[in-house]
Order: structure tokens, then C-alpha cells, then sequence
């Protein structure tokens, strides 16, 4: 969105309007006088001063500024690209304009020295080009997401000026595009987990509900089954009633639970590398979960940009569950004033039967442990995977234990 163009407040511009008059008559009395060449000097001075005074008055009118970053969604390590467009929709063309915009140090610009800037996680992108009258500029830079998040472009500031640089126009623009950098997804097993079965034996991946489209064949009949699953076209060919046995197929859903607590107490911070290496692991997991078919939810005791002060994704396999599942995690705000043992608490009750919930932390307390045990006791399957942490937690069936290094490498598993 852009403002009304504003002057720089030069104290040489504000005697511009004066001297125009003074030179103006200056040059009417040579021609009174009969003095040409005196004439000539004034009306020269006139004339470029009017056109500065042009340039300082029209220099940004139906001029448009605009940012375009292609894509507007990318993976750490990933191409992007910032394209900077200035469109002129007038006649009087601009000789110069400078560039000034803010750029997030999140987008790394390998090929442009940008400047430091007084915002923290922030830079300064300098250009000076040309926008002749009626065209349209456009400079693209070529950069590098670096983290996981969401970063705004800007705010700008244009400057312009007429050829002799007696005068100057300033455009403010205020923030606009915006780049929204997903968390990094990576095989399970570079984690430090076990590449076929990463959950363990905490993962009741086998099938739990009947699937009325897939017969897998037919039994005598027995007192109990239901008649709706008479197979009636074997019942005729044999003579006796047949029952229908059918295949199960539904999976249970795997419900991640991210906590971003990496201290015992808020007031001491958190520690963003053993963080963000967990955020990765929880998309990984739900990658990993959604190619396997399972039905993947998200919950984290975090706010997210803009929005609900608890991340809370219901178990799906819809074909953007991931798309939605990494969506929340770039933009999760790593600051939280919930505990994870009370939002499992919450949530765990409203979980379809046969859930397996994965708890990714770098905190693990003795109400966690608590909570998780009494989980485990009402069936759920879990799975605790501590980040750079003691798990303080024995492993038994249907409750998997893993204590990672945040570099990835599994320093036991139990």
C-alpha cells in the first residue's frame, strides 16, 4: 500500500519557490532594460528551477511500487526470488529514483551487499535505477531461505529528484509481500530413529475397523454376527447362511503433540536450536505419517503469527493435511505460557479410538511423565521422543521411549 509522496525537508528546497519569482523578474526587468543576455541567464535559472520544483511536485504521482516474491512458499535451502517493480503511469519521466527497502535476514542474498539495519533479524537492500515516462522497471534478486517462519518485506522508501538535484520527492511504502518458510523435512532415520517402525512398539499401526468395501471371504453363519453382513450369493450356492468377513483397513490416527517449552521455568527462554530441530522432527513425522496412510493432527502449546493462542490441527488424510500441518509449524511463535501435560490432558479424550500420540519435546517433566503413563494405562499408544533430554521414562509395550541428540544421532532408544 503506498502513501502520499512526501518531500525531504531540505532547507535548499524551501528557497526554490522564492528564487523562481526572484528570477522570473529579474529576467522581465532585462527585458525591460534591453538587457539580453541578462534576460537569457534569468529565464534559464527560471527554467530549471521550475523543473525541479515539477519533479519535487509530480515526481511519485501515478507512480506505483510493488514487491513480488516468487515462490511465496519455500523450504530452507530453497531458490527465491524478489523482484522489486516500479511502474510510471505518466509522461514525466524519473531520471533517478533510489531504493531503499528492508528485507528479512531470513532471505540470504548472496550476490547484493545489503546494509545493517536498527531492527533486529533484518537488513537494508540499496538500488538506483531509472523509470523512464509510461514504463515499468522490475530488478529481480536470486536468494536463499534460511529458517523455518514468516517474514515481511519491507517498509521502502523511493527518492527521486530532478537531473540537477535541486530538489527531491519522497515515496513511504509501507510492508507488503510476504515469505513463508516451512520447517525443514527430513527422513525419519536421520533424526535418529528407526527407519521402518520409527514409533516402536507404541504405534498400533494395525487395522481396527471394519471395512464394508473390501471382503476378504465368508463363515458359516454364527449367532451374534449381523445380518447385514449376510453374504446372500454364498448363502445360495451352499445352502447355508454365509457371513461376510471382511478386511480391516482403517488406520488409526497419529496425533503429534509439539511442546516448545525447553526450559523448566518461561522466564529463562528457550533454547531455539534443541527447538527448532524439534519442529523439524514433528514435520517429519507427520510427512512420514501422511505417506503412510495414517490420518496425521498436530497440537502445540504455542500461538502462531496472527492467530490462535494454541495450534490445534485435527486428524485428517486429506491431500493438504501436510500442506496445513507445515503451514502451522512455519508460523508458530516460539513462546508459550501452557504446559504440554495440561493440553494432552484436554485434547487426548477427543481422539479418535486407537490414536497413537508422539510427543516431541526438549522438556520432559514428572507431571509429563505422569500424564503420559495415564494415557498409556487408558490405551492410547504413545510415544515420547526427548530432545537433548532424559526421558526419565521406562519403556514397556505400547509406550516408546527415545532420547535424541539435536543433532539427529539417537543416543538410546529403550
Amino acid at each position: 500500500m503506498e502513501r502520499a509522496p512526501s518531500v525531504v525537508p531540505l532547507e535548499r528546497e524551501e528557497v526554490l519557490p522564492g528564487t523562481l519569482v526572484a528570477t522570473l523578474v529579474l529576467g522581465l526587468a532585462g527585458v525591460a532594460l534591453g538587457r539580453p543576455v541578462l534576460a537569457l541567464v534569468a529565464f534559464s535559472i527560471s527554467a530549471v528551477l521550475a523543473l525541479a520544483l515539477l519533479w519535487r511536485r509530480f515526481g511519485f504521482s501515478h507512480v506505483r511500487y510493488r514487491r513480488v516474491v516468487d515462490p511465496p512458499r519455500a523450504f530452507p535451502g530453497e531458490t527465491v526470488t524478489l523482484s522489486l517493480v516500479i511502474e510510471n503511469a505518466k509522461p514525466l519521466p524519473l531520471r533517478w529514483v533510489e531504493v531503499v527497502e528492508e528485507v528479512p535476514a531470513a532471505l540470504a542474498l548472496p550476490s547484493v551487499p545489503l546494509g545493517p539495519s536498527p531492527k533486529p533479524e533484518r537488513k537494508v537492500l540499496r538500488t538506483l535505477l531509472a523509470v523512464g515516462a509510461a514504463e515499468r522497471v522490475v530488478r529481480r534478486y536470486t536468494g536463499r531461505a534460511v529458517r523455518r517462519g514468516v517474514f515481511r518485506f519491507g517498509p521502502a522508501q523511493l527518492t527521486t529528484g530532478d537531473p540537477f538535484g535541486l530538489a527531491r520527492a519522497r515515496l513511504d511504502v509501507e510492508a507488503g509481500a510476504t515469505l513463508l518458510v516451512y520447517p525443514e523435512v527430513r527422513p525419519v532415520e536421520s533424526f535418529g530413529l528407526p527407519a521402518e517402525r520409527p514409533l516402536g512398539d507404541a504405534a498400533p499401526l494395525r487395522p481396527l475397523l471394519d471395512d464394508p468395501l473390501r471382503i476378504q471371504g465368508v463363515r458359516p453363519y454364527q449367532p451374534g454376527d449381523s445380518l447385514r453382513q449376510i453374504h446372500w450369493r454364498a448363502t445360495a450356492r451352499l445352502g447355508e447362511l454365509q457371513t461376510r468377513l471382511l478386511e480391516r483397513t482403517a488406520a488409526p490416527a497419529l496425533a503429534l503433540f509439539l511442546d516448545v517449552n525447553t526450559f523448566e521455568h518461561f522466564w529463562e527462554g528457550i533454547r531455539p536450536g534443541e527447538l527448532e530441530w524439534a519442529i523439524s522432527l514433528a514435520a517429519s513425522l507427520a510427512a512420514w505419517g501422511i505417506d503412510q496412510g495414517f490420518p496425521v493432527g498436530l497440537w502445540a502449546n504455542a500461538p502462531l503469527i496472527g492467530g490462535e493462542r494454541i495450534v490445534r490441527v485435527p486428524p485428517s488424510r486429506h491431500p493438504r493435511q501436510l500442506a496445513r500441518v507445515l503451514e502451522v509449524l512455519a508460523m508458530l511463535v516460539p513462546h508459550t505460557g501452557h504446559r504440554i501435560e495440561a493440553l494432552l490432558t484436554t485434547e487426548a479424550r477427543l481422539l479418535p479410538r486407537g490414536s497413537t500420540i508422539v510427543v516431541v519435546t526438549a522438556l520432559v517433566t514428572d507431571p509429563l511423565r505422569r500424564t503420559l503413563l495415564a494415557l498409556w494405562r487408558q490405551g492410547y499408544g504413545i510415544a515420547l521422543l526427548a530432545v537433548a533430554c532424559e526421558a526419565g521414562l521406562p519403556a514397556r509395550r505400547g509406550l516408546a521411549v527415545y532420547e535424541l541428540e539435536a543433532d539427529g544421532a539417537l543416543a538410546r532408544s529403550r
